[in-house]
């Protein structure tokens, strides 16, 4: 995406660096995976996929947090106040990409 990172608030930046995990690896039914498969933290060095929440978590959330602005923005987009059910209904990563992209914008 062709955004100048140096004019990009806090929360578009997390959005974006979240969708950067996302593209290089998408999970299911966890915050994130080692190249194992094996459950790890999402800012764990060895983790390799990474779900919607984990990947924010990943980019800089506090773990558990709700009430951000960049949960917030990314419930909207996905029209799901779940962001891991909406993650865990899809069978690849492109609905929840498009998401991320619909929060991005969304600023």
């Amino acid at each position: 995406m062709p955004f100048d990172s140096m004019n990009l608030d806090d929360t578009t930046r997390m959005l974006l660096d979240a969708r950067g995990y996302i593209e290089r690896g998408w999970c299911l039914w966890t915050q994130a995976v080692d190249a194992e498969g094996k459950q790890v933290l999402p800012c764990d060095q060895g983790a390799v996929r990474w779900c919607a929440y984990g990947a924010l978590v990943a980019a800089g959330l506090r773990n558990g947090v709700t009430n951000h602005p960049a949960v917030q923005r990314l419930q909207d987009a996905m029209g799901d106040k779940n962001i891991g059910g909406y993650n865990n209904r899809q069978t690849h990563s492109g609905p929840v990409l498009e998401a991320f992209d619909r929060a991005i914008v969304g600023s």
